[in-house]
């Protein structure tokens, strides 16, 4: 099915009703005596979903090399000779510029430079590319982006020394400052070569075999004794094209070539879940994840960044290309590392870079991501933005977060961005997604950062947006200078809201991106719903978006209406609140009062966003029973969605449970967004096994209410 399909059915089925969406009683078997949930069961059931700490962060997306130096005598990482060999040319785009920890750092204090900066444009948070040594020069590129690892346990040379990294974390943290570490556990360096050609083979047709020659599938040992490997019977035999490659890796167990996969590089265009997954990414030594020895290998490498330096979270990279069993075992052993220096809460989210809301949640719902980037909302905000995408994606990506919920009863909060790194800056992705190139551009993109700040997620800006960085293309081409750039091209590039750079440094000039970021990070502080609280679509028609946002211990209504139209927008919507008035926390509009229904009209202006707050608590309104129903979904066509209808105006917080035999109640989902749903998958339950369903419905006065239960089989 199209996106433009799912995302109209999709909204159509949310809007059909303000609260649920009711599906067929598919799969359903006569009515139970079962009885429902009751005592401490129902009340630990009844939790509203959790928000992690990402979910209130503002995160500052950082490319050392690229951002400052602060020690030009490591510029060349202590090597000698020419680019090709120290990969220093700060007029070339594929080589270290001379950004350095030191320079991102700064004095901690001086809020025109270094940390102290990011701090006073309004961010939380840093994530910044990988740290680690790298293989300096691969090919015509030097390794200034930190993805050609070659040594895991120290900071590469060009950005600094240990300490430097470590008095990075120090003065982060001083001011308040997470650091999200960008780690890499699919590959490695290019340094093991492999006989035969570099093309891909397929394990149906070379299958791995052990040191005698026996055939076997490594998914079925990634949690008990590994067969043995040598090099002699790898798909295709690794080799050391220069002998002092043999010890070029650090930790040293990453010198064993039978560690990595060796079946040649992925074929894109043609490549099948395996070759995604075993495949070498783009040439580059792909690691034999399914052995237990590289997983646990690779917990205790990065485990011990968190340990010794507190860094605060991780992003992973290249999370697609890694065994489905892989996060599931890897997971778990760095958030024990975390808590054991003290931190409880350690957000790791990964880079899956799908557009399709279902493909993208089995990463989070099967592998054991605890989040991942969201690149479904980037499409679909970088087009609203542009003008050229309608509110029903926007819509649409909303109600696809039951996707993602899960036993946990986290609520999904993922990083948000317009651009990143390898697709190219936030004003491109407008460009590209058809906006035009005029006087409008500047307000467009600020209608983008509106998106980020206003919605649910944790915003991502890339580094050097905020100073109105255009750039031509992604991968090198959005990789700019912030000090003054040697780069001929990147002098006399366009930028939003400012003149191109020419020999200046971005810290000299004033962009009025940077006082947007600022305004709209201080708004998320004062007002902690626009990060925090759930979310209810109210209106998705056209260029108008509008939602409610829920703040639940406050027991306060937020309305955050965007307009991406050249024109007025009109907006009448059904909140939650009636016969209020409204205060006008951002942007420029006179709203009336709502009627006793909740009905509340208002205009946004060409461009730009307003966010309302009701002057009323939101009424005591006890939890009515909810009607729960089970059947086959739609979109995904092998999910089952349990969904549940409440007849109330009232905010609700509804979870869904589950019990297998006589066994105890457990948590399917939790949700706090309509429409309430749950999704099942059947492969995880006996050809015929019935289970009983319940739904559970809290109020925001706390208030709890249960449906009958509904016994079931998932899978007939």
């Amino acid at each position: 099915m199209s996106r433009s399909a799912r995302g109209t059915r999709a909204f159509v089925a949310f809007a059909a009703t303000a609260l649920a969406v009711v599906v067929g009683t598919v799969g359903a078997i006569a009515s139970s005596a079962v009885a429902p949930p009751s005592g401490v069961t129902l009340a630990a059931l009844a939790k509203p979903p959790v928000y992690t700490s990402l979910a209130s962060q503002r995160v500052y997306f950082v490319m050392t090399d690229r951002y400052s130096n602060g020690d030009p005598s490591n510029d060349r990482g202590g090597l000698t000779g020419g680019p090709g060999n120290t990969g220093y040319d700060p007029a070339n785009t594929a080589y270290f510029h001379g950004g350095d920890f030191k320079g991102l750092t700064g004095d901690c204090t001086d809020t025109k430079h270094g940390l102290a900066r990011i701090k006073d444009l309004g961010f939380t948070a840093l994530w910044i590319t990988p740290p680690f040594g790298q293989q300096t020069v691969q090919g015509d590129s030097a390794a200034y982006h930190g993805y050609w690892i070659k040594d895991f346990l120290d900071v590469d040379p060009h950005l600094g020394t240990n300490q430097d990294f470590a008095d990075f974390v120090s003065c982060a943290h001083k001011l308040g400052l997470k650091v999200y570490l960008d780690v890499v556990v699919n590959h490695t360096a290019d340094v093991v070569q492999l006989q035969g050609g570099t093309g891909y083979l397929d394990p149906q047709t070379t299958p791995y075999r052990d040191c005698k020659g026996k055939p076997f599938d490594p998914a079925r040992y990634v949690r008990r004794t590994f067969p043995c490997l040598s090099a002699a019977n790898m798909p295709r035999r690794p080799f050391f094209a220069v002998p002092s490659d043999r010890a070029a890796k650090k930790p040293a167990w990453l010198n064993d070539p039978t560690k990595y996969h060796d079946r040649g590089d992925i074929d894109f265009s043609s490549c099948s879940q395996s070759c995604y997954e075993q495949g070498d990414f783009f040439g580059l030594d792909d690691l034999f994840t399914e052995q237990p020895a590289v997983m646990s290998g690779l917990a205790q490498i990065f485990g011990g960044w968190v340990t010794k330096y507190r860094v605060d979270g991780f992003r992973v990279d290249t999370a697609r290309h890694v065994n489905s069993a892989f996060f599931g075992l890897w997971v778990p052993r760095i958030l024990a590392a975390a808590r054991s220096v003290g931190i409880s809460d350690f957000p790791i989210f990964g880079e899956v870079p799908l557009t399709d809301d279902i493909e993208l949640s089995r990463f989070v719902r099967d592998r054991g991501l605890p989040s991942v980037l969201d690149f479904p909302f980037q499409d679909a905000a970088a087009g609203f933005a542009a003008g050229t995408t309608g509110a029903k994606a926007l819509a649409s990506r909303f109600a696809d977060d039951d996707y993602f919920r899960g036993p946990s009863g986290t609520a999904p909060a993922p990083p948000t961005f317009l651009g990143n790194h390898d697709m190219g800056r936030a004003a491109l992705q407008i460009l590209q997604h058809g906006a035009a190139s005029d006087s409008k551009l500047l307000s467009r993109v600020e209608l983008g950062y509106d998106l980020l700040y206003l919605l649910r997620g944790a915003p991502v800006v890339y580094y050097g947006d905020e100073v109105g960085m255009i750039g031509r293309g992604g991968d090198q081409a959005a990789r700019q200078d912030m000090f003054p750039t040697q780069v001929p091209e990147w002098k006399t590039q366009q930028r939003v809201g400012s003149q191109p750079i020419g020999d200046r440094s971005s810290f000299d000039v004033t962009n009025p991106l940077e006082g947007v970021l600022r305004s709209l990070g201080a708004l998320r502080d004062a007002n902690p719903a626009l990060a925090t609280g759930s979310t209810i679509p109210r209106l998705a028609s056209k260029s108008l978006f509008a939602v409610s946002r829920i703040d639940r211990a406050a027991r306060r209504e937020y309305v955050v209406a965007l307009n991406a139209g050249t024109g007025v927008g009109k907006v009448t919507i059904t909140t939650a609140t009636p016969s209020a008035s409204w205060s006008l926390v951002l942007g420029s509009a006179a709203p009336g009062k709502s009627a006793a229904n909740g009905r509340l009209s208002f205009t946004v202006p060409p461009l730009s966003a307003v966010v309302l707050r009701a002057d009323s608590d939101l009424p005591r309104r006890a939890a009515p029973k909810p009607t729960i129903r089970f059947g086959t979904d739609p979109l995904s066509g092998t999910l089952k969605v349990a969904s549940a209808k409440v007849a109330t105006a009232d905010p609700l917080s509804v979870t869904f449970a589950a019990r297998r035999g006589s066994g105890a109640w457990r948590r399917l989902a939790t949700d706090d967004s309509p429409p309430y749903r749950a999704f099942v998958e059947p492969d995880r339950y006996r050809k015929g096994e019935k289970i009983d369903l319940v739904a559970i419905a809290t109020a925001t006065d706390g208030s709890v209410a249960v449906s009958p239960v509904l016994p079931v089989k998932p899978r007939r």
